[in-house]
Protein backbone atom coordinates (compact mmCIF):
# COMPACT_ATOMS: atom_id res chain seq x y z
CA UNK A 1 0.00 0.00 0.00
CA UNK A 2 1.48 3.32 -1.03
CA UNK A 3 0.42 6.64 0.29
CA UNK A 4 1.16 9.98 -1.17
CA UNK A 5 0.97 13.10 0.94
CA UNK A 6 0.32 16.36 -0.81
CA UNK A 7 -0.35 19.19 1.54
CA UNK A 8 -3.31 18.34 3.72
CA UNK A 9 -4.57 15.52 1.42
CA UNK A 10 -3.57 11.91 1.84
CA UNK A 11 -4.43 9.68 -1.14
CA UNK A 12 -4.21 5.91 -1.28
CA UNK A 13 -3.25 3.93 -4.33
CA UNK A 14 -6.45 1.95 -5.08
CA UNK A 15 -4.93 -0.38 -7.66
CA UNK A 16 -4.59 -3.19 -5.11
CA UNK A 17 -8.39 -3.22 -4.53
CA UNK A 18 -9.09 -4.31 -8.10
CA UNK A 19 -7.20 -7.59 -7.58
CA UNK A 20 -9.16 -8.97 -4.60
CA UNK A 21 -12.48 -7.62 -5.86
CA UNK A 22 -11.84 -9.15 -9.26
CA UNK A 23 -10.91 -12.44 -7.62
CA UNK A 24 -14.10 -12.43 -5.54
CA UNK A 25 -16.17 -11.64 -8.62
CA UNK A 26 -14.43 -14.42 -10.53
CA UNK A 27 -15.06 -16.84 -7.67
CA UNK A 28 -18.74 -15.89 -7.47
CA UNK A 29 -19.04 -16.22 -11.24
CA UNK A 30 -17.46 -19.68 -11.10
CA UNK A 31 -19.79 -20.78 -8.30
CA UNK A 32 -22.84 -19.56 -10.20
CA UNK A 33 -21.66 -21.26 -13.39
CA UNK A 34 -21.02 -24.53 -11.54
CA UNK A 35 -24.43 -24.35 -9.86
CA UNK A 36 -26.10 -23.67 -13.21
CA UNK A 37 -24.32 -26.65 -14.78
CA UNK A 38 -25.40 -28.91 -11.91
CA UNK A 39 -29.00 -27.69 -12.17
CA UNK A 40 -29.00 -28.34 -15.92
CA UNK A 41 -27.73 -31.85 -15.27
CA UNK A 42 -30.37 -32.40 -12.58
CA UNK A 43 -33.12 -31.22 -14.94
CA UNK A 44 -32.00 -33.60 -17.69
CA UNK A 45 -31.79 -36.50 -15.25
CA UNK A 46 -35.23 -35.73 -13.85
CA UNK A 47 -36.67 -35.70 -17.37
CA UNK A 48 -35.04 -39.05 -18.21
CA UNK A 49 -36.29 -40.51 -14.93
CA UNK A 50 -39.82 -39.30 -15.67
CA UNK A 51 -39.80 -40.73 -19.21
CA UNK A 52 -38.53 -44.12 -18.01
CA UNK A 53 -41.14 -44.20 -15.26
CA UNK A 54 -43.91 -43.45 -17.76
CA UNK A 55 -42.55 -46.12 -20.10
CA UNK A 56 -42.49 -48.65 -17.26
CA UNK A 57 -46.04 -47.77 -16.26
CA UNK A 58 -47.27 -48.18 -19.84
CA UNK A 59 -45.68 -51.63 -20.13
CA UNK A 60 -47.14 -52.61 -16.76
CA UNK A 61 -50.57 -51.39 -17.88
CA UNK A 62 -50.27 -53.44 -21.08
CA UNK A 63 -49.36 -56.53 -19.04
CA UNK A 64 -52.35 -56.08 -16.74
CA UNK A 65 -54.70 -55.47 -19.67
CA UNK A 66 -53.49 -58.61 -21.45
CA UNK A 67 -53.79 -60.63 -18.26
CA UNK A 68 -57.39 -59.50 -17.79
CA UNK A 69 -58.20 -60.26 -21.40
CA UNK A 70 -56.68 -63.74 -20.97
CA UNK A 71 -58.90 -64.28 -17.95
CA UNK A 72 -61.92 -63.15 -19.97
CA UNK A 73 -61.04 -65.60 -22.76
CA UNK A 74 -60.61 -68.38 -20.21
CA UNK A 75 -64.09 -67.69 -18.88
CA UNK A 76 -65.47 -67.71 -22.42
CA UNK A 77 -63.62 -70.99 -22.99
CA UNK A 78 -65.38 -72.58 -20.05
CA UNK A 79 -68.71 -71.41 -21.39
CA UNK A 80 -67.88 -72.64 -24.88
CA UNK A 81 -66.80 -76.03 -23.52
CA UNK A 82 -70.31 -76.58 -22.37
CA UNK A 83 -71.80 -75.52 -25.66
CA UNK A 84 -70.04 -77.14 -28.66
CA UNK A 85 -66.88 -79.09 -29.22
CA UNK A 86 -64.84 -77.02 -31.73
CA UNK A 87 -65.30 -73.51 -30.34
CA UNK A 88 -63.06 -74.37 -27.46
CA UNK A 89 -59.89 -74.50 -29.56
CA UNK A 90 -60.34 -70.94 -30.89
CA UNK A 91 -61.09 -69.43 -27.51
CA UNK A 92 -58.17 -71.21 -25.84
CA UNK A 93 -55.81 -70.06 -28.60
CA UNK A 94 -56.98 -66.48 -28.02
CA UNK A 95 -56.47 -66.86 -24.30
CA UNK A 96 -53.02 -68.40 -24.87
CA UNK A 97 -52.03 -65.48 -27.09
CA UNK A 98 -52.93 -62.97 -24.42
CA UNK A 99 -51.19 -64.98 -21.72
CA UNK A 100 -48.01 -64.96 -23.81
CA UNK A 101 -48.36 -61.21 -24.44
CA UNK A 102 -48.96 -60.56 -20.73
CA UNK A 103 -45.78 -62.50 -19.93
CA UNK A 104 -43.73 -60.59 -22.52
CA UNK A 105 -45.04 -57.20 -21.39
CA UNK A 106 -44.51 -58.10 -17.74
CA UNK A 107 -40.93 -59.17 -18.49
CA UNK A 108 -40.24 -55.91 -20.35
CA UNK A 109 -41.73 -53.87 -17.50
CA UNK A 110 -39.69 -55.68 -14.84
CA UNK A 111 -36.48 -55.38 -16.90
CA UNK A 112 -37.12 -51.67 -17.40
CA UNK A 113 -37.74 -51.20 -13.67
CA UNK A 114 -34.58 -53.06 -12.67
CA UNK A 115 -32.33 -51.29 -15.18
CA UNK A 116 -33.39 -47.73 -14.43
CA UNK A 117 -30.84 -45.63 -12.56
CA UNK A 118 -31.65 -43.83 -9.34
CA UNK A 119 -33.07 -40.38 -9.82
CA UNK A 120 -30.32 -37.71 -9.97
CA UNK A 121 -27.54 -40.31 -9.62
CA UNK A 122 -25.30 -38.45 -12.08
CA UNK A 123 -25.87 -35.12 -10.37
CA UNK A 124 -25.06 -36.57 -6.96
CA UNK A 125 -21.91 -38.20 -8.33
CA UNK A 126 -20.81 -34.90 -9.88
CA UNK A 127 -21.46 -33.04 -6.63
CA UNK A 128 -19.39 -35.62 -4.77
CA UNK A 129 -16.58 -35.12 -7.29
CA UNK A 130 -16.83 -31.36 -6.77
CA UNK A 131 -16.68 -31.87 -3.00
CA UNK A 132 -13.53 -34.01 -3.30
CA UNK A 133 -11.89 -31.43 -5.58
CA UNK A 134 -12.73 -28.54 -3.26
CA UNK A 135 -11.33 -30.37 -0.24
CA UNK A 136 -8.10 -31.08 -2.07
CA UNK A 137 -8.61 -34.83 -2.44
CA UNK A 138 -7.69 -36.45 -5.78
Amino acid sequence: MTEETTGDHTTEDTSHHAGPIGAVRGFISSVIEAARTRLDLAAVEAEIFLLRTIQMLLWAFAAVACGLLALAFAVVAVVAALWDTHRMLGVLCGAGLFVVLAGVFGYIASRTFRSKPHMLAGTLAQLQTDQHRSSGQP
